[in-house]
């Protein structure tokens, strides 16, 4: 008999998904050659004789302040907790104790609602859901939310949808710094959905309160070590409560997340069941940068100083019972643009790769997808000129946030927090990722998923208000309990699901 020959689907960047709707990456054809010859010619000389001499003066003079001062905290004394304990016992016992899930006011609460991402969460509810779920807006300016109900009302209704009337949607004010107003609001809901960053400034007060009262949560953060801190303080009192605490709920880091979860299952379920041992993924990404994202980079590297963790080891590696995971995840991320014989295209580093690195390090500890599986990852390119314009865009960039002047100079002309990328700049956006995973005995698979607009805020508010809605409706499927997880640990393909069902294209099968 004639074996039937499976499909080779290594070229991966044949027939794309974003082909469909016409996506581009930038920068492609002829495009790039004056930026190009401008970054040879001037960008890099300069950035070389000038930049680069006097950044590592500033960097070797703060290490030296670092080593005087001997700055190794605990995740305690660096992500402290804000509200005294008396204060926390007060909002969450006697009246204040906390009504089980099931008989909440609200079936989920979107905080931040008046910063630019909040607002299209916010937008995204109104449109797609409007009034047939129960939610609210919150915020600590009242004024704000009002002008964000309004702007709701104003939305044209979906043909055929159910009552839109959002004239009479619940605002809630409440304020990072304030505990009772912040505890009232995690009382009355089963999920919180967060925008509220930096998280390292303003998201702790937030985990604590779910915690201790046993109330989802979700954000859109992608500051390591601060769920790292998250994991170590709160991690067992969520699994008393119940609570769900779910960090990278956006484009950090849903997509890459998921993607290794559903290769890592589809493999074993074919191949009885083998583990994974390496997934390289190919990220084509079009999107602009917002303020709120700019500054949360800032701070993240603000004083940065290693945090030794209470647990005694990587609190990315804690298991349910407490104790240290045996599955490894190995980084071996794309640091220097090349071309890849396996894709066909230039590639070249991606700025935020070790965070998805370090979701999928969680993931993999407490799932055990492999003993030892290798994370690879980076950015295509449209061509040789565009992949070296933007990896010097995105040297100078990594150059200002240790260089005093330059970040200064970077903060002036950047983005401000609360504005971001233009209604036609996130039309043009899209997201698509192609994942290659071998298994530990030579199995191979390849997953395909597709954003199709801008993923960093339009579709980053899709893929939030959806991990919220996964845990307040369909918690029934998901059965991880309470804890500090990551969406692939927690909602998994229920929130799979749920995005293919609201627009995002998703594909998976074997290769040769």
């Amino acid at each position: 008999k004639k074996k039937k020959k499976k499909k080779n689907t290594q070229h991966a960047t044949m027939s794309t998904p974003r082909e469909k709707d016409g996506k581009k990456l930038e920068l492609e054809g002829w495009k790039p050659l004056l930026p190009f010859l401008l970054t040879v010619f001037v960008v890099l000389p300069l950035w070389l004789v000038v930049l680069l001499p006097s950044t590592l003066v500033a960097v070797l003079a703060k290490k030296a302040v670092q080593l005087v001062r001997r700055p190794v905290v605990s995740a305690s004394e660096r992500f402290a907790q804000p509200f005294a304990p008396d204060a926390v016992a007060r909002e969450t016992t006697g009246s204040n104790k906390p009504l089980p899930l099931a008989q909440r006011k609200y079936d989920i609460v979107l905080y931040g609602a008046t910063g630019f991402t909040g607002r299209l969460a916010a937008k995204y509810v109104a449109q797609r859901y409007g009034s047939t779920i129960k939610w609210a807006l919150a915020g600590r300016r009242e004024s704000e939310l009002h002008k964000v109900r309004a702007e709701l009302c104003s939305l044209a209704s979906d043909a055929g949808a159910a009552s839109r009337d959002l004239s009479a949607l619940p605002l809630i004010v409440a304020d990072a710094n304030d505990c009772a107003s912040l505890a009232a609001m995690v009382r009355s809901t089963r999920v919180v959905v967060t925008t509220v960053g930096p998280f390292v400034k303003y998201g702790t007060p937030l985990v604590q309160l779910c915690a201790e009262l046993g109330t989802h949560y979700c954000d859109i953060t992608g500051e390591s070590d601060w769920v790292r801190a998250m994991i170590d303080r709160y991690d067992t009192r969520a699994r008393e409560t119940g609570a769900c605490i779910v960090n990278f709920c956006g484009h950090d880091c849903v997509p890459w997340d998921l993607s290794v979860l559903a290769l890592a299952r589809h493999i074993s379920e074919r191949h009885n069941g083998e583990g994974l041992a390496e997934v390289r993924c190919f990220d084509e990404l079009r999107g602009g940068p917002s303020g709120g994202t700019i500054d949360t980079i800032f701070t993240s590297l603000d004083n940065r100083v290693p945090v030794r963790a209470a647990l005694g080891f990587d609190p990315l590696l804690k298991m349910p019972t407490g104790t240290r995971s045996n599955a490894k995840t190995v980084t071996a991320n794309q640091t220097f643009l090349g071309y890849s014989a396996q894709y066909h295209a230039w590639v070249g580093p991606f700025v935020m790769a070790m965070v998805m690195a370090n979701c999928v390090r969680r993931s993999n500890a407490v799932l055990g997808y492999g003993s030892r599986l290798v994370y690879r990852e980076g950015m295509v390119y449209a061509g040789f000129m565009a992949g070296v314009t933007n990896l010097s865009s995105l040297v100078l960039f990594g150059t200002a946030l240790y260089n005093p002047l330059l970040r200064l100079l970077f903060r002036k002309i950047l983005p401000a927090p609360g504005q971001g990328p233009t209604t036609s700049q996130m039309d043009r956006g899209f997201l698509q990722i192609t994942t290659l995973a071998t298994g530990e005995k030579g199995s191979r698979a390849k997953a395909v998923i597709y954003f199709p607009t801008d993923p960093g805020y339009r579709d980053t508010a899709r893929m939030l208000v959806e991990a919220g809605l996964a845990l307040a409706l369909e918690s029934s499927r998901i059965s991880c309990g309470g804890g500090v997880w990551t969406p692939a640990l927690c909602q998994g393909l229920v929130l799979r699901d749920r995005l293919v069902s609201t627009g995002t294209t998703f594909s998976i099968e074997d290769v040769e």
